[in-house]
């Protein structure tokens, strides 16, 4: 059965001010450090620490949830480092005791909300980025209802749902709408719920 909006897991209340603030701290500093990769557009500052934002925040988002849940999750990013991290956000711990690296993405829909995304768009993992479990986070903007919402806000955002390392390197790949970064030909609507990965974890 295809993962739902129903399935989505709502940042609102995850994730409190103590946390933006941490995360804008963490983001303000990073900012000089970030460089392009080849396969995405050049961003000018603001998007860049837009992007930091967003993505700092659905890091914290990810281990409120599972902490939340019982679970053991911890960032494995050192937030005072000057180059780039190792390619996963989050360490998890599976059921037999062992550590297994988890990657969090996040993505931004300046149209449509969260029904319509896990039909409309593709998880955001390049071929060399998956790990042993991968993470989708979207934010949305609300354009037409009140009220209106035209920058990322909690109200509007959702942890969409997981996928094993092998899941999003299995299919075949596909352009990136809008850059040259190839990721796996699935909608997220192919990814596993949240509630799914839990049974995993310790």
């Amino acid at each position: 059965m295809p993962l739902s909006a129903a399935n989505a897991v709502p940042l609102d209340g995850l994730v409190s001010e103590a946390m933006v603030q941490e995360a804008a701290r963490t983001c303000a500093h990073l900012l000089p450090y970030v460089v392009d990769r080849a396969d995405l557009h050049g961003r000018d500052p603001l998007e860049k620490f837009h992007n930091l934002l967003m993505g700092e925040i659905a890091e914290l988002a990810v281990i409120a949830y599972l902490t939340g849940q019982g679970k053991v999750a911890a960032s494995a990013v050192d937030k005072q480092a000057t180059r780039p991290d190792a390619g996963h956000d989050v360490v998890v711990r599976r059921k037999d005791g062992t550590d297994a690296k988890c990657s969090v993405k996040s993505s931004l829909s300046y149209h449509h909300g969260i029904a319509a995304i896990p039909e409309m768009f593709r998880p955001a993992f390049n071929h060399r980025e998956p790990r042993d479990i991968n993470i989708q986070v979207y934010y949305h903007y609300n354009l037409r209802a009140e009220p209106r919402t035209t920058v990322a806000a909690l109200t509007h955002a959702y942890i969409i749902g997981w996928a094993p390392e092998k899941r999003l390197l299995a299919p075949d790949f596909t352009v990136y709408p809008g850059e040259r970064r190839r990721v796996a030909d699935l909608k997220l609507a192919d990814l596993s719920p949240m509630a799914g990965l839990l049974p995993l974890l310790s």
